[in-house]
């Protein structure tokens, strides 16, 4: 018995340690899956949702978030969630308003936005333009409404405009901490996730349709980690090639997440693929995805020579992470057009001795005629 007894033993201890080798091995965002699901199994923190709505905002709270590591963008504990803002009617909203705030695990502090990585608002482009009865748009671009993220943690769409949602209709939320500085202790926080919006019957607005475009950069899918060659002088070194990798028209392998070396490096990227203009669009709001160490981010029109958006970022002195990204917001709008390019340039100065991390995308939200003339046809 004795005998049995320590090969159950040993067995185990082997099965602990090969665990134990196989997680260390993993990437931290990795890692931090594995950690939030047993938290969350063991019931340690808190694992739930919350939602508290007003008569022009919604409060979706998110679980808690054990912060015990450095994490850089894409790396921290996350949750993902589909939510309704009032499922008791249904009812046309215009969404006006985006702000993610971090707090204390038992919500009765806010605390620095240091930990904030990203929340990403999206919809259900099947349900949401099945309603309308304008199945041509589903599956026609990643149905992203929109990012907010460090450095840029609210923000509001001009006066008089508003993304079209019905109250019981379905939306994802994706909230993800961050941690760039703070390495000698181990706490928890939470998200804030604030969503301000219109009622119709209160207020008609000129409703947008909201697109992201970002940067990415070539590389070699057999030594994808190899960086600028003879053959791809413009090759990234990616992050990794499961996430946020994709393929051109020709079948090219692109990076959209990638290192940046110390020092001050420039980028330029033709957008106009992206953008899919169709005769000309009328643009209202930008609002920008970016990652420390990034000074400026600019989209500009090559074919006027004409900058529609300078963004220049404010990095802090005393420690790593966005202080400020600027938004654009116009209630006047540009105009785009199908037969321009635009090309995306991003400026930057990774001030540390190490590797870093990039992305750099833009969420637009642009004129929906369309849009504004099936609502005209409701009777609401």
């Amino acid at each position: 018995m004795r005998r049995k007894f320590k090969f159950i033993l040993i067995f185990l201890v082997l099965i602990l340690g090969a665990g134990f080798i196989y997680f260390k091995s993993l990437k931290t965002r990795h890692q931090e899956l594995i950690k939030s699901k047993i938290y969350y199994a063991l019931n340690l923190v808190d694992s739930e949702w919350k939602k508290d709505l007003d008569n022009n905002k919604v409060v979706f709270t998110s679980p808690t978030f054990v912060i015990s590591n450095i994490y850089k963008s894409m790396e921290g504990p996350k949750s993902d969630q589909y939510v309704v803002i009032d499922d008791s009617k249904e009812e046309l909203l215009y969404l006006t308003s985006f702000k993610t705030n971090a707090v204390s695990s038992d919500e009765s502090r806010q605390l620095s936005n240091d930990f904030v990585c990203h929340t990403n608002f999206e919809y259900r482009d099947a349900e949401h333009y099945n309603r309308w009865n304008m199945t041509n748009r589903i599956n026609s671009q990643y149905p992203r409404i929109t990012s907010i993220s460090n450095g840029v943690e609210d923000f509001e769409l001009p006066d008089g405009f508003g993304f079209p949602v019905f109250s019981n209709e379905r939306l994802f939320i994706n909230a993800q901490a961050l941690n760039h500085n703070v390495t000698d202790s181990t706490f928890n926080i939470k998200h804030k996730i604030e969503i301000g919006f219109t009622k119709h019957r209160d207020k008609p607005l000129i409703p947008l349709q909201p697109k992201t475009v970002f940067m990415m950069f070539p590389y070699d899918p057999n030594d994808p980690f190899k960086g600028p060659t003879e053959q791809i002088p413009n090759a990234c070194i990616p992050v990794e090639t499961k996430n946020h990798s994709y393929l051109d028209t020709e079948g090219n392998a692109l990076s959209g997440h990638w290192i940046i070396s110390p020092g001050k490096h420039r980028y330029s990227y033709d957008a106009s693929s992206q953008l899919n203009i169709t005769d000309s669009i009328r643009l209202h709001q930008i609002t920008s995805h970016l990652h420390p160490f990034a000074n400026r981010f600019l989209l500009k029109d090559k074919t006027t020579n004409t900058i529609i958006y300078d963004c220049k970022s404010e990095n802090f002195t005393n420690k790593i992470g966005l202080k400020n990204t600027p938004s654009f917001a116009s209630q006047k709008g540009i105009w785009m057009y199908e037969d321009h390019i635009y090309e995306m340039h991003l400026d930057i100065d990774n001030t540390t001795d190490k590797d870093q991390e990039m992305m750099a995308s833009m969420a637009i939200f642009y004129y929906d005629g369309e849009m504004k003339d099936k609502i005209s046809e409701l009777k609401l």
